[in-house]
């Protein structure tokens, strides 16, 4: 394990998190390379580029009442995918889950044997990584694992400056298949991005993980009750005391009634789990009532209920609480509720509605089973997939 953690770290995508990423393990004296997809550089990184200076800032909240902050200067800013991947040992995947798919192929004609891959959050991508791999041909001995939700609540507040807000008191992992579980856990439980986080659990599959992230459950209800002032607050100054550009779904589109609805997605997911053969993260009925739902319980901070609902967003449809939460979250919760025969009225009317409000198809566009390799498996087969990595 040593060893591993003497190679370079690669950081796929340089989004807020991604960029973070670099900076924390640069700051913690780690060799840190940061890869960016060509086409988002200039856009992402801008001077970066050049300088391979990040700052990283923000209060960064936890219960451990640690802070790592400072100007990094990172070792590689790389365009090309072969310069951030050969001879490194961890990477960190830190792209949102509708690219998944481009960064993927970009990575895999360059992976190595013994690295070890961290998807953040997981969204079901390690399941979509190893069938690209298996479809590809790819047979690198790499453990791929994923987490539920990235370790940070952080904004990017310009290319190479990134307010972090606050560390994430709880994750939950695991890898693919689980039996890599142990080593997954063992490389990277002692990280710089975990410094802060008091919990770190293991789960029961990357199928458990994924249904455990609390972003479909809180988002998507909480967008799509509140798309009304959430437009017009972008038009006009001081809609319902809302400042122009400033609504909030935490603080602005919160409510009993859409806490009813998200409880109501959580008791679906519930079953969905059931269904699979799987457990997933437990909240308690109560939990759902308050600003920032269970979202609250995964961003939780000493003397403080409101970190969370001064986050400004979602600002349009195109947002990711919409175009990313819905599409690969809500959908494949769907998919999964299909096949093994689970009725889900609300996770449904979700995504009828969201496809109307983004106008776009999100049953037919959205991650799918047969992309994540197990559209055709049973459940006996996904089981034994999942856990023990053996596929009929």
């Amino acid at each position: 394990m040593v060893k591993i953690l003497e190679k370079p770290v690669a950081i796929i995508g340089a989004g807020a998190c991604g960029q973070t990423f670099a900076a924390e393990f640069t700051l913690a004296g780690y060799k840190t390379r940061l890869y960016e997809l060509p086409d988002f550089a200039s856009e992402t990184l801008g001077e970066v580029l050049r300088t391979h200076e990040i700052e990283l800032g923000g209060n960064q909240i936890n219960f451990k009442w640690f802070r790592r902050a400072g100007l990094a200067k990172v070792d590689t800013i790389t365009t090309n995918i072969s310069e951030a991947l050969e001879g490194a040992g961890l990477v960190f995947v830190a792209v949102p889950s509708k690219g998944h798919k481009a960064f993927f192929k970009k990575m895999i004609p360059y992976l190595e044997n013994g690295q070890i891959i961290s998807i953040f959050p997981d969204n079901f991508g390690s399941l979509v990584l190893r069938e690209m791999m298996r479809k590809e041909g790819c047979d690198k001995n790499v453990v791929i694992g994923g987490w539920t939700s990235m370790p940070y609540g952080v904004r990017k507040v310009e290319p190479g400056k990134v307010d972090c807000i606050i560390r994430t008191h709880r994750l939950i992992c695991d890898s693919l298949p689980s039996k890599d579980g142990d080593r997954f856990f063992s490389a990277l439980k002692d990280l710089p991005p975990f410094d802060g986080t008091s919990i770190l659990e293991k789960g029961d599959t990357v199928i458990g993980v994924g249904l455990s992230n609390p972003n479909p459950v809180v988002h998507t209800p909480g967008s799509i009750l509140s798309v009304g002032p959430m437009e017009v607050s972008q038009m006009e100054d001081m809609t319902l005391g809302i400042q122009k550009g400033k609504f909030s779904m935490y603080k602005h589109g919160m409510s009993p009634s859409v806490s009813r609805v998200q409880l109501a997605f959580y008791q679906e997911m519930c079953k969905i789990a059931d269904a699979v053969g799987v457990k997933i993260a437990e909240y308690s009925d109560e939990q759902f009532f308050n600003k920032g739902s269970v979202m609250g319980a995964e961003f939780q901070s000493p003397f403080s209920d409101v970190i969370l609902p001064p986050i400004v967003g979602p600002d349009s449809v195109e947002h990711r609480y919409f175009t990313e939460d819905i599409p690969v979250g809500t959908a494949v919760y769907y998919h999964f509720a299909k096949k093994f025969g689970v009725e889900v009225p609300i996770i449904e009317s979700i995504l009828r509605l969201g496809s109307t409000i983004c106008e776009c198809d999100f049953l037919k566009e959205g991650r799918s089973l047969t992309e994540m390799g197990i559209g055709d498996l049973t459940k006996e087969q996904i089981i034994t997939y999942v856990r023990e990595g053996i596929r009929p």
